[in-house]
């Protein structure tokens, strides 16, 4: 079977899509489980690291461009669409990352794990509300099993920080809303992960830099000016960090390649078994403990429903798409009859939709995006220094 894949040279092997699978899952665990440990062991300083982390995952796209000539071309974006919806899915995603990682400050992370299985639910009623989403009395019945789950999960934790819970939900309502800004806002962009990346990183550093201002910048002066023996920052903590950031452009890297083997519907259906692999890792060696049976209960049961829904709405979706392209037949062979004989320009009416933000004179490219992010990076750094030089001078 490997030997007619790789001859074919178009479709991925089976060997190839479950390496892929398994990078994904254990990067992606791994980094969690870090910044769990990193912000739970006596290093609380979210803002710096995370600014850290996504200076380096600018850096990564700047290079992924010069090496990737297609990824250039399909990055292009209109300043308008820049700066309405890239910066508000950018503001929401750093908002979501900053409570996730001080939520695990208070709960466990396989708890915290857990609960993402509820984030289906809130998407379906946020996606009712709004009217994104048709109603389904399938969707309404998964929402409601995995619901059920949640509160088991819930119920099974027998100590539990109330704050905690709070940062947990919190984080949980933000993660819905970056799914519905992506939705809405970034897929009619048709932008790739690496083109996110460069737009989105530069944004994030100069936000988590200037949040660090107020938040870590004068606890990191006053330890620097201990020794390890007095409580100052120890021999691990860079490589820690260096760790957190290279397992972040490995999430990114590994995600980008899976989803190009096989799908975007596909990487979403093995979200249950990265969270799976998260609470066991977590469970071992983060916060060792053992989760009671409820918790458990609950867990199988809100994975079990979210898993039978996303293939039963993937099937539901090809066969749609399958009767409408049949629909479709004729009249595309009709037009295809009339444009040939006028030389219709239908080329010309179809080459370049409004929602496609390809071409045009105002549209930004990649060059664009290094300027803005350069800006953004340089301008984070500048006033992070700043802050610490001044700490620095008082003490």
């Amino acid at each position: 079977m490997g030997g007619v894949g790789a001859a074919a040279g178009a479709a991925p092997t089976g060997t190839a899509v479950l390496i892929m699978a398994l990078l994904v899952t254990v990067t992606s665990s791994s980094l969690a489980l870090t910044m769990a440990y990193l912000f739970r062991s006596g290093y609380p300083y979210q803002s710096t690291v995370l600014a850290a982390q996504q200076l380096v995952c600018t850096g990564f796209g700047v290079v992924a461009m010069q090496l990737m000539p297609e990824e250039r071309k399909k990055l292009r974006i209109s300043r308008h669409n820049y700066l309405t919806m890239l910066l508000p899915f950018t503001i929401v995603l750093s908002a979501k990352l900053f409570l996730q990682n001080k939520a695990v400050q208070y709960v466990s992370p396989a708890f915290y794990a857990m609960t993402g299985q509820l984030l289906p639910v809130g998407v379906t009623i946020a996606g009712f509300l709004t009217g994104s989403q048709k109603f389904k009395w399938s969707t309404v019945c998964a929402a409601a099993v995995v619901s059920v789950g949640g509160i088991l999960i819930k119920a099974g934790q027998m100590e539990l920080s109330p704050f905690g819970f709070i940062l947990t939900m919190s984080s949980l309502v933000l993660d819905v809303v970056r799914l519905l800004l992506m939705q809405h806002l970034l897929q009619p962009l048709r932008l790739t992960g690496i083109g996110m990346m460069l737009l989105s990183a530069p944004q994030q550093c100069i936000l988590f830099c200037v949040n660090a201002v107020w938040t870590d910048v004068g606890a990191i002066a006053r330890r620097m000016q201990l020794t390890e023996e007095q409580g100052g920052f120890g021999g691990e903590f860079m490589p820690i960090v260096g760790t957190v950031c290279a397992l972040a452009v490995g999430v990114v890297l590994f995600n980008l390649f899976f989803v190009k083997m096989t799908s975007a519907i596909i990487s979403a259906i093995c979200t249950p078994f990265k969270d799976l692999c998260t609470i066991i890792m977590s469970d071992l060696f983060v916060d060792p403990r053992t989760e009671t049976p409820r918790a458990m209960a609950g867990f199988g049961l809100a994975c079990t429903a979210s898993f039978a829904y996303n293939v039963h709405d993937i099937y539901a979706r090809r066969k749609a798409k399958e009767s409408e392209e049949e629909e479709k037949k004729p009249l595309l062979e009709e037009e295809g009859r009339v444009g040939a004989a006028g030389k219709g320009g239908s080329d010309e009416v179809n080459d370049g939709g409004e929602g496609d933000d390809a071409g045009g004179e105002g549209d930004w490219t990649y060059r664009d995006a290094y300027v803005v992010g350069f800006t953004c990076c340089g301008a984070g750094i500048v006033v992070y220094a700043a802050a610490l030089w001044w700490h620095l001078n008082r003490l």
